[in-house]
């Protein structure tokens, strides 16, 4: 965790109170996830209505298929281990990452058969550190706000 700050880190719940506020559809995360959608266990309608609650659920045990031996509170951990890549899309758009910076990074990940090094090869481009300084902005638009 060298050269790391505990500022931009945010808690899960506050996270997903923060993508709670964002548009669901937008054109470069739809159309990535129109082109490589996820085949298997889908329940959702949007990534924003699946972020919500896999964000939201972190800080519990899970269930099923996804339970944990200790509940997670850190918005970066649960960030830096997801494996949905149309969600690191949308997450980038609905915050405001500029549009060219989310296609590219879409752009070199969409080649990559791999559902797990697509995000991986997402998050080079959109690293969490991006990620929770769109949402401070977000959350707090007038100045950026505290460290999250």
């Amino acid at each position: 965790m060298a050269g790391r700050s505990l500022s931009d880190d945010m808690h899960v719940r506050d996270f997903a109170r923060v993508l709670r506020r964002l548009e669901p559809h937008l054109p470069v995360s739809d159309a990535y996830e129109r082109d490589l959608p996820q085949l298997r266990g889908t329940w959702w309608s949007s990534q924003k209505e699946h972020m919500v609650r896999w964000f939201s659920d972190q800080d519990s045990r899970g269930s099923g298929a996804f339970t944990r031996a200790e509940p997670n509170t850190s918005a970066r951990k649960t960030y830096n281990r997801l494996l949905c890549p149309a969600a690191v899309v949308w997450m980038a758009e609905a915050l405001g990452e500029h549009p060219v910076v989310v296609q590219e990074a879409a752009d070199a990940a969409r080649d990559e058969p791999g559902a797990r090094k697509r995000s991986g090869l997402l998050r080079k481009h959109l690293p969490w550190e991006r990620i929770a300084q769109l949402a401070r902005e977000v959350r707090y638009p007038d100045d950026a706000g505290p460290g999250i």
